[in-house]
This record gives structure tokens, sequence and C-alpha cells, in this order.
């Protein structure tokens, strides 16, 4: 089954930037006020904008569909060195593998869930800004 995209004009990246760096701003306040769901809530999305910053300024396109797991596969068809897209898309998945629970389970997140969110949140919002910057 395909990737589901939608173009965006690549002009638009920054948009995405611009709503990743204000959810890791929100994750950091999250975390300093022990909200820690909404820390991982704005943590996956930090990762995800970041990403869609990276895709739409890459290829023009980003992630439209309802399976997230699609947004690592874009992400690995873009014609980046392979290791460090090995090392994002790990980031991106650990992410995506706790927004289920933050968003919608019973559980609560804790404090390491919402400091291992953070560390991946910011490896991946760091990349696409030293990415995109050149």
């Amino acid at each position: 089954m395909p990737v589901k995209t939608r173009h965006v004009d690549r002009s638009l990246f920054g948009n995405y930037l611009k709503k990743a760096r204000e959810n890791f701003e929100a994750v950091r306040d999250c975390i300093d006020n022990g909200r820690w769901n909404a820390a991982v809530m704005n943590a996956v999305h930090c990762g995800i904008n970041a990403c869609d910053a990276v895709t739409v300024f890459t290829i023009g396109l980003r992630h439209a569909g309802d399976r997230h797991e699609d947004a690592i596969a874009l992400l690995q068809s873009l014609n980046l060195d392979t290791e460090v897209l090995s090392s994002k898309t790990r980031q991106l998945s650990r992410l995506l593998g706790v927004k289920n629970a933050a968003e919608y389970e019973e559980r609560l997140m804790t404090g390491r869930d919402a400091q291992e969110a953070a560390t991946s949140a910011e490896r991946l919002l760091h990349w696409a800004e030293e990415l995109l910057a050149s």
C-alpha cells in the first residue's frame, strides 16, 4: 500500500519548523511543571512537525495518512545520508510508539516517559534546523 502524502509548496517548510519549535517549547514548559502526559504529546507532535519540515523542504510532500508508520517510510525515502536517516527514523519511531498510550490509553505518562520523548523530539528538531539552515 503506497504512503499517503499531500503536496506542499516547498517554501512552506518553515511553517512546520515553527510548529515543531513551539511544540518543543511546550514540552519544556510541561516538564518544568510536571505535566508528563502533555509533555509526551507535545514531543510527539514536535517530532512529526520536524520531519514534515524536512520532507516538505526536500521533496515537497508531507505524510497525510492515518498510519503514522508511513511517515517513517516517507522519511526513509529521502535522498539523504542513510546512517543519519536510520537514526532519525528510530527517534521518530520511539515517539510514535508512545503516541497512542499518551493520547488514548488509560495509562499515565511518567517523568521518565516525558524525558525520553523530549530527548527524541529535541534531536529531531535540531537535525531539521541544521539540515534546513544549509
